[in-house]
């Protein structure tokens, strides 16, 4: 009724503790907070919480936010983005396959065998209890775009086989076809899989799993366009020549035809180029900026991030950091005696000054208010019915909360602040949470009494913690998954050189990317941290693909080192621009994603692929050249 609401508005007036907590400073909110078990099922919680309000919105403004809200949108955002994303793949795959081949049957039997791998992975994850999270949910359109590539190499083995060898029957086609490309697609998953294990080096769970459930449909993919695939051309019959013979002069082809006789000489150019790359790198890397605030990776208009906006400028912020005091010996009533808590009211005048806290409260520091309206001063600490009574004001909360702030031994006090910029009307960035973690660390090294013990938790130090975490999982699984490759590479080419060669064209996508990257301020967060390992795996397959092929014809033409590196770029080029661009285009709809990490994975990872594949075709030919020797003719 109006007369209890009176008294309660005139409480909070006049409670110094209210502004801040529950109510902003002229009043016009008030916040209402509720406790949530943890691994609830948020989504459908904060659906019936909405129901809940509906009336309640028809006479004021009401604002939602919180852990479970934002667990709640996540879910929600993932979940929308999971749909589309798989849809626009699927159809960017089989648009690909059919301009490639020109063929119904290149469409329909490769897409059968990348969605096989898909479900695989899907169902490895759900047996070993992986839930979708920003991280895995692009573990399908990977595997789909990925595993597309295995069935490009055999398909085009097969045609190219095929339009050579006109007299040949369809079997033995097949057979010498598929064994002949079998190395290729091997290695390429090999690399593909150390790549995406090596993120088991980082120290996030997401990551890790991420990693596993990837892999695995990474193996299965490549394993079916060996067997499976093979399987279904035996069951179709034989292409017509005129088709195959258009695959030979389609577009692709004369580009390659075009472009070759021009960059095989070109060897101090391409020393000039990864000289550059190489030092825009080292100029650059320093300034990689790292995004652990998890606000950024909403759309900026969507309602969760305007609420919450709204209730951070309103209140001061929502972000605590928990202060944590206990005697160093165990002793019972050791916050009852004045002194401590005196100690404890001087360490928070300090706190108090800091820059971008907002609000602080604690045991000692409502005790003192409580005192001061009973003894019209500060400092009061000295009654015991006092303490004892405010204490049992303290322990009336229920739930979790009921011990928090004074334990019922009086062994420990926690103090928790909040922090905000009001500045920048905005949460603190890592800048500010590495400043104010250390001087707050300081001011309670400094000023606590050697008979207690301190400890601090805050969800930003995590974040904090985080970021370095992040950086040293970047620099690891990427250093991890080079060695490994540049191991793999030596032992299948059994040569220092073309192990270094292979690993060129990769250095340099990734090198560019982190360029990229720094240019147009793209953060690395938990999602694009991948790109580097998941682009060692990958990027090295056009390389292997290459050397593979060049290695074959060196030996046709031992005495002419031009000649096998063109045919090399002939043969092996058509290939690896068609399955670039079935990954680059299936990884491209990534960017159209909601949420924010997901486009910036999308936007990255077909920027580093598209450069590796372009070192590739321009870099390794006038490196592979030994002699500057005029072209003989090409007919020869």
């Amino acid at each position: 009724n109006p007369e209890e609401a009176a008294v309660f508005k005139k409480r909070l007036t006049e409670d110094p503790f209210a502004t801040g907590l529950i109510t902003s400073e002229n009043r016009d909110v008030l916040l209402v907070y509720f406790l949530v078990r943890k691994g609830m099922d948020y989504l459908d919680m904060m659906d019936r919480v909405t129901e809940l309000l509906r009336p309640l919105k028809e006479e004021v403004t009401v604002t939602v936010t919180g852990t479970a809200p934002f667990s709640a949108e996540t879910e929600r955002f993932l979940t929308k983005d999971f749909n589309k994303l798989l849809i626009l793949v699927i159809a960017v795959i089989l648009l690909s396959y059919y301009l490639g081949f020109r063929s119904k049957r290149a469409v329909f039997i490769p897409i059968l065998l990348i969605i096989s791998g898909t479900i695989f992975a899907l169902g490895g994850m759900a047996a070993l209890g992986f839930k979708l999270t920003m991280v895995s949910i692009v573990t399908p359109p990977l595997i789909l775009t990925l595993g597309s590539s295995y069935s490009i190499h055999v398909l085009n083995a097969y045609y190219s086989f095929l339009r050579s060898n006109k007299n040949l029957d369809k079997q033995n086609a097949i057979i010498t076809s598929v064994t002949g490309v079998s190395p290729t697609v091997v290695l390429a998953s090999i690399t593909t899989i150390i790549g995406l294990l090596s993120l088991l080096l980082a120290s996030i769970q997401q990551t890790r799993e991420f990693a596993i459930a990837t892999a695995f449909g990474i193996f299965f993919t490549a394993l079916l366009s060996l067997t499976l695939l093979p399987a279904f051309l035996q069951l179709q019959r034989v292409p017509e020549q005129k088709k195959l013979n258009e695959l030979s002069s389609d577009f692709l082809s004369r580009l390659i035809h075009f472009i070759g006789p021009r960059i095989i000489r070109k060897k101090y150019a391409a020393f000039i180029i990864i000289a550059l790359i190489f030092t825009g790198f080292l100029l650059i890397y320093p300034r990689i900026v790292f995004n652990t605030n998890p606000f950024k990776y909403y759309p900026p208009n969507s309602d969760i991030i305007k609420g919450n906006h709204f209730i951070l400028e309103k209140m001061g912020g929502l972000e605590e950091i928990s202060i944590t005091f206990s005697p160093k010996t165990n002793r019972k009533g050791f916050f009852l005696n004045p002194e401590a808590l005196n100690s404890i009211l001087n360490i928070e005048k300090k706190i108090r000054k800091l820059d971008n806290v907002s609000f602080l409260f604690s045991y000692p520091s409502y005790l003192n208010y409580a005192g001061k309206v009973m003894s019209g001063k500060e400092g009061f600490l000295s009654s015991r019915g006092l303490n004892l009574l405010v204490a049992r004001l303290f322990h009336t909360a229920e739930g979790d909360q009921a011990y928090f702030y004074v334990d019922k031994d009086f062994t420990r006090l926690t103090t928790t602040i909040k922090v905000y910029n009001n500045d920048k009307k905005q949460p603190i960035d890592e800048k500010d949470t590495a400043e104010l973690k250390s001087r707050l660390t300081s001011i309670l090294s400094d000023n606590t009494p050697g008979t207690m013990e301190w400890q601090v938790s805050a969800m930003s130090f995590a974040f904090l913690d985080l970021s370095h975490q992040m950086r040293r999982d970047f620099l690891v699984s990427t250093l991890g998954a080079l060695i490994a490759i540049g191991i793999v590479a030596f032992l299948a080419f059994k040569s220092v050189r073309q192990s270094i060669l292979a690993l060129i064209p990769l250095v340099m996508g990734i090198f560019s990317s982190l360029i990229f990257m720094v240019i147009f301020r793209v953060p690395l967060d938990m999602t694009t941290i991948m790109v580097s390992c998941i682009s060692v795996g990958v990027g090295v397959d056009d390389s292997i693909h290459f050397l593979l092929r060049h290695h074959l014809n060196e030996e046709r033409y031992p005495d002419n080192s031009e000649k096998a590196v063109y045919e090399t770029l002939i043969h092996a080029g058509r290939p690896i621009i068609l399955t670039t661009v079935s990954i680059v285009s299936g990884l491209l709809f990534l960017t159209l994603a909601q949420f924010q990490p997901i486009r910036y994975f999308g936007l990255l990872i077909v920027f580093t692929l598209t450069t590796a594949m372009l070192a590739t075709l321009l870099l390794l030919p006038p490196l592979l050249n030994k002699k500057n020797r005029k072209m003989r003719n090409n007919d020869e």
